[in-house]
């Protein structure tokens, strides 16, 4: 091949390049811009713009952390359970004791202790994953039931003490500064720390991996820790906003989970194309689509649809541009 047609061929594969990095940016000012019309200008009044700074934190904790998780290659279907099982037994202490202190304590080790029995799984079971998880998660909503008994919900407003209650305005500053400050922690963890990349060499091609000297044992548990501590956050700041939890808490944010990922641009299948950043702008993507969708006036099934649909199509647009481009696992 002549020097003149190498030079002609590099500016093509940059620009297939930035144009895949600035497609899920584009997508979130596309999506914006058409529920902003479809709307009437509904979608961004102050009073949705702080509904939707509330309703992406749950998503965007999960999500940001989940990303360590799917970047070393686990596709971890039990998100959703976990942060329910968390934040149950996390309100059943706040209650108990009458301390929010107490309530985040036991939320984090829940949390904690789960990410853990997922990273064992991952570590030392030879089984595709996303099947553990799978179980796991109906495992978790089931012990959730039979912890709670009789009972379908635990309020806050049953503690022995009172437990403060925060104003829409409060709750959105909390929740905005508690994502500012996880998002960047991750990025310069994942960016700028040897967890990223050995995740992202994990998630390529785990054997690979392991013959330059990196360790999956040591590597799956911390990832698990970052996604259960991001679990974590988004279990007590949703118990702390809604103040009440039960059975049905966060069902559909695994779902919500993979749809994000997928809209910010991340492979499910993880490896060296994972971004902090598909958490953050994913979620606020999902979370803008169904703000829309619920204005316009669908029910949940017409909803459900409708993201499914945008996921299908996201992912099979994505998979063009990096099928074949990794090493088989």
């Amino acid at each position: 091949m002549s020097e003149a047609a190498v030079k002609t061929k590099k500016p093509s594969k940059v620009n297939a390049r930035l144009i895949g990095d600035m497609a899920p940016y584009i997508g979130l000012v596309l999506v914006v811009v058409v529920f902003y019309i479809l709307t009437g200008g509904a979608l961004l009044n102050g009073t949705n713009i702080q509904a939707m700074a509330n309703n992406v934190i749950t998503t965007a904790m999960c999500t940001i952390g989940a990303v360590f998780v799917f970047a070393a290659g686990y596709f971890d279907m039990a998100v959703g359970g976990a942060l329910c099982f968390s934040a149950v037994l996390g309100a059943m202490a706040t209650i108990s004791s009458g301390s929010l202190f107490v309530g985040a304590i036991v939320i984090l080790a829940v949390s904690l202790g789960l990410g853990c029995i997922k990273a064992t799984l991952a570590s030392f079971v030879n089984v595709p994953f996303f099947i553990f998880t799978i179980i796991l998660g109906s495992i978790f909503s089931a012990i959730v039931l039979v912890i709670m008994g009789k009972e379908t919900t635990v309020l806050l407003k049953n503690a022995v003490k009172p437990i403060p209650e925060l104003d829409f305005t409060q709750m959105s500053i909390i929740s905005v500064i508690c994502l500012a400050v996880f998002f960047i922690l991750c990025l310069i963890a994942f960016r700028y720390t040897p967890i990223g990349p050995k995740a992202k060499n994990m998630g390529g091609n785990v054997f690979a991996a392991k013959q330059s000297g990196i360790s999956k044992t040591k590597t799956t548990f911390t990832v698990f820790i970052i996604g259960a501590i991001g679990i974590a956050i988004a279990a007590f700041l949703l118990m702390l906003r809604t103040r009440t939890v039960g059975a049905t808490t966060a069902g559909s944010v695994g779902n919500d989970v993979m749809v994000a990922l997928v809209l910010g641009g991340m492979p499910l299948s993880g490896g060296p194309r994972s971004k902090i950043s598909a958490g953050l702008i994913g979620s606020i993507t999902i979370t803008v689509l169904n703000s829309g969708l619920v204005i316009l006036g669908l029910n949940t099934g017409e909803v459900q649809i409708i993201r499914g649909i945008v996921f299908i199509v996201v992912v099979l647009v994505s998979s063009l541009s990096y099928r074949g481009k990794l090493l088989p696992r």
